[in-house]
């Protein structure tokens, strides 16, 4: 964070009046955001302990994050799509003192807590130099649901820093369009840390970031036509749903754009060329919080679909029983409340190499395995069926009776003809003979991020009446 803090300070200092970040209510220059940090982080030494934000995102949500690590406090976000027992869980969990909000109300029975608002008058505090030492734990929901904290100090982001400011190359032309919600990692440096870095600037669109949660993809597609940024972080499922809105419309996507990257689920390559026809410069890559967010990604130049890009600099990957495996100083440090995390971290994750190229298989918890021995990545099938706009997730099951069955929840009907005919090119072994149509809001079937509970797959696909797919190219034809 060192880093981020020198340039914020140079940027207050040398470009006092240029905007900085901008939501959907207010803007702030880089002198006044350096005031406000300031400003914050003296108000939070006079108290003590984890400071958890919540806030939905937008300047303040800036502005707290900021301060906490200024204050070298260790900061919690509060993810506004996480349910109310798990934010409850995180605050317990991790031993909150303090709470950042502009909603006292939602923390009216815990009189324990110490309540700070991020809005409160500027009183022209100067900017303190960063004394480094500050963390953040980031709760991810787990395979069960429950919250776990990964902890993410200085040195982690530091590196993580160097080595993306690399590969999105951002500088003052720069503008960001803010999707992603920021209790994320990967938007607290793609949307914060990064454009203060490069004096870019940052603008949030909460609109737009409901599209994330199945709102309506049309006012994330104003977002980028009015707002003409330069970059800017997607989901899949929302990048697939853009890219079609824009071929219903006959649009293309601003021409401002340069770098979109995508992550967190896995893109079919029809998808990123379907973007990049529609003027989305898509460009897939592969992290996870364990890791500081990225640790491969594809760049201008060097985009292959169907794969995540090359390894970030800094960082080494190898495969290991079909397991990517990372060492590098981007390592969390470990769990919150267990033991500290090996510098070789084993993801969970199956992968190989195409050439100096990452491709990732899905998750090795996930893996199928079928009556005939034969091994299926349930993400393999899903990237096909999720490329479709009407579709929010997908899920592949093996029923006890050794048949394959995909979930599909989907934003409106969809055919299961038509599902078939997007699994038309898969092999037999690996292609579902029938599929349950959902509603994205069934009960458990999808984590907040989007990506599928996969006990609850199992216990659905054997207890459900499902529908019989076309079983090959021939018979989907007829």
């Amino acid at each position: 964070m060192h880093q981020v803090f020198e340039a914020l300070a140079r940027n207050a200092l040398q470009f006092s009046a240029e905007a900085a970040f901008e939501d959907d209510t207010q803007s702030v220059t880089w002198a006044t955001l350096a005031g406000r940090v300031a400003d914050l982080a003296a108000r939070l030494g006079a108290t003590d302990g984890p400071v958890a934000i919540a806030l939905a995102g937008g300047v303040d949500y800036v502005v707290a994050d900021l301060a906490v690590s200024l204050a070298g406090r260790r900061q919690v976000p509060l993810p506004f799509f996480f349910s109310r027992e798990q934010n409850a869980h995180i605050l317990m969990d991790a031993g909150v003192t303090t709470v950042i909000t502009s909603t006292p109300d939602l923390f009216a029975p815990l009189p324990h807590l110490h309540l700070v608002d991020p809005a409160a008058t500027l009183q022209n505090t100067p900017l303190p130099a960063y004394r480094g030492g500050s963390e953040r734990v980031i709760y991810t929901s787990g395979s069960s649901g429950r919250p776990k904290g990964v902890i993410i100090g200085d040195g982690q982001l530091s590196a993580s820093l160097t080595a993306l400011s690399a590969v999105i190359a951002a500088g003052p032309g720069d503008i960001h369009l803010s999707v992603l919600p920021l209790a994320q990692l990967l938007e607290q440096i793609c949307g914060i840390f990064l454009p203060i870095m490069a004096r870019a600037r940052t603008v949030f669109r909460f609109e737009a970031t409901k599209a994330l949660l199945g709102a309506p993809v049309v006012p994330l597609a104003q977002a980028f036509e009015a707002v003409r940024p330069t970059t800017s972080v997607l989901a899949p499922s929302v990048l697939a749903r853009w890219t079609a809105h824009l071929g219903e419309t006959g649009r293309r996507a601003p021409d401002s754009l340069r770098f979109v990257a995508v992550g967190g689920a896995s893109s079919a390559p029809d998808l990123i060329r379907a973007a990049n026809r529609a003027g989305i410069p898509a460009y897939e890559g592969y992290g996870l919080s364990e890791c500081c967010a990225v640790v491969a990604m594809n760049r201008p130049g060097d985009n292959k679909p169907g794969t995540v890009g090359q390894v970030l600099d800094g960082l080494d990957v190898r495969i290991d029983a079909g397991e990517i495996v990372v060492s590098s100083p981007t390592v969390m440090q470990g769990y919150l409340n267990a033991d500290p995390a090996p510098r070789v971290w084993r993801t969970g994750d199956l992968g190989h190499f195409d050439g100096d190229r990452l491709v990732v298989d899905g998750r090795k918890d996930a893996l199928l395995v079928t009556g005939a021995g034969r091994n299926i990545s349930p993400e393999w099938v899903e990237q096909r069926v999720n490329a479709d706009p009407r579709v929010v997730a997908s899920a592949l099951g093996l029923r006890a009776d050794d048949t394959l069955v995909l979930i599909v929840a989907a934003a409106v009907p969809v055919p299961v003809s038509d599902i078939a005919a997007l699994l038309g090119d898969l092999p037999e072994y690996a292609r579902p003979s029938e599929a349950i149509v959902t509603r994205p809001d069934e009960p458990g079937l999808l984590f907040p991020a989007g990506t599928p509970n996969r006990e609850t797959v199992a216990k659905i696909v054997n207890a459900r009446a499902a529908q019989p797919l076309a079983r090959s190219k021939e018979d989907i034809a007829s």
